[in-house]
């Protein structure tokens, strides 16, 4: 078991990383497949966010405040699948959310951070690894670490 750790705003050329845009095609498919296997969520907003923060606090079982980060917590229903599945900005081309800790009876599985220029995925075998690197384009940076 290890952990994968995905830059999707980077690419690999040649010995060095350079800057991308942001591309999440992979999210609809992705998480198509991984949100029924989530039973809670974490999100995280800026306090300037005032629509995401409308939009997500219906959902909220708790929420705390930190610095300038609102974060809620919450079971994740069917409802609120579809609405992290249909979280993606055409305009800016990102995840409408900031950050996003998946996890499952409560183990911590998964984070979506910087409007999914960064993802993590926590003690996954290497078979996992490799299917979900297929979402992404072949380019992405991949760190995988057992």
């Amino acid at each position: 078991m290890g952990n994968l750790h995905i830059k999707n705003d980077t690419f690999s050329h040649g010995n060095e990383t350079l800057k991308r845009l942001k591309n999440v095609d992979f999210w609809i498919p992705l998480m198509t497949e991984l949100l029924p296997i989530f039973t809670a969520i974490e999100v995280r907003c800026w306090k300037n966010e005032t629509e995401l923060i409308q939009t997500i606090k219906p959902y909220a079982r708790t929420i705390r405040i930190e610095t300038d980060l609102v974060i809620f917590t919450m079971p994740l229903n069917h409802k609120l699948k579809d609405l992290i599945l249909q979280s993606v900005s055409s305009e800016t081309n990102s995840i409408l959310w900031y950050s996003l800790h998946f996890k499952k009876n409560g183990y911590h599985i998964c984070s979506v951070d910087d409007y999914g220029a960064e993802l993590h995925f926590n003690q996954i075998t290497k078979a996992e690894a490799i299917h979900i690197q297929s979402f992404f384009q072949n380019d992405t940076n991949f760190h995988y670490k057992e």
